[in-house]
């Protein structure tokens, strides 16, 4: 049985297990006072307010699902307690080769850079420096400025992809920079086992440099288009996924004027359905048969 770590108001959670019915068992982190759980250095088992139960016995595979966007305390330690308790869960998944996907950490561990280092042995990339206290303007021309955290300000803003001008910046804060890149589309790549799903947006409609400022999130407008990938993207997208060793994700790129492709970064769980509302191109489809897969 796959034990599907997620929250509880979650459509895409809700869409999948929809389809995997009876062979997955749902445990939801902002819910967990309604689960019946004990782990043990030699056993654990979880049982639902249904009396739906899984174990170290019966589990074939764990998957994870922006389960940690939610909150399951108000008091911070005790949120931070079934935090570590939901790691120890996976680490003990991880030690027995049943994970699916990624875990939560991941960017943790790699780091931005750390993909980059990887990525450039098989696309290009843009100049890219993280920087503070720097006594002149750092050296890269036309530059934008991203979040390395996607987290939010205290005033509940995101900073997206911006140009900005390096002679302003406050050396003062820590600023993660990248060069420019003139593109006609943003391309995304939704992996998930061995198939690869390539997406194009075009950018001639975006009054800034980030399209997810002005995502529209009907079901009904297709801003996706489904595009086929040449031999050779085919084969640098396969190298890069194996150099890091990941069979699910989103890869992030711009597509210049002469097609060319350009790494910008690898979401290890990243959203996904939104390429695909109707599921015309079979991408839930897809992802159930990757977790059906483990059963």
């Amino acid at each position: 049985m796959l034990l599907f770590i997620t929250g509880s108001i979650d459509g895409t959670s809700d869409r999948i297990l929809k389809n995997l019915k009876h062979t997955a068992f749902r445990f939801n982190f902002d819910l967990y006072k309604e689960y019946e759980f004990q782990l043990t250095p030699n056993y654990w088992c979880i049982t639902s307010p249904t009396g739906h139960s899984i174990s170290s016995e019966t589990i074939t595979g764990l998957w994870w699902w922006k389960a940690f966007n939610y909150t399951a305390h108000d008091e911070p330690f005790i949120n931070d307690e079934l935090k570590h308790i939901f790691r120890e869960l996976s680490g003990w998944a991880v030690r027995r080769n049943l994970v699916k996907g990624n875990l939560p950490d991941f960017h943790n561990r790699f780091g931005k850079i750390g993909i980059l280092e990887i990525a450039k042995q098989h696309f290009k990339i843009p100049d890219t420096l993280i920087t503070w206290g720097f006594e002149s303007a750092p050296p890269i021309n036309q530059a934008v400025a991203k979040s390395l955290s996607s987290g939010l300000t205290t005033s509940n803003k995101a900073l997206f992809t911006t140009a900005i001008d390096t002679n302003r910046l406050d050396p003062r804060f820590p600023w993660f920079l990248q060069s420019k890149v003139d593109a006609i589309a943003d391309t995304t790549v939704f992996i998930c086992g061995s198939k690869l799903f390539c997406f194009d947006r075009d950018r001639s409609g975006l009054n800034g440099l980030d399209w997810r400022a002005e995502q529209n999130f009907s079901n009904y407008e297709e801003e996706w288009i489904l595009k086929g990938l040449t031999e050779k993207e085919d084969s640098s997208i396969r190298k890069f996924c194996l150099d890091l060793a990941v069979d699910w994700g989103r890869i992030d790129l711009l597509r210049t004027a002469d097609g060319e492709l350009i790494f910008l970064e690898y979401n290890a769980n990243g959203q996904w359905v939104f390429l695909d509302y109707s599921n015309k191109h079979g991408l839930v489809d897809t992802v159930v048969d990757y977790l059906a897969a483990c059963n």
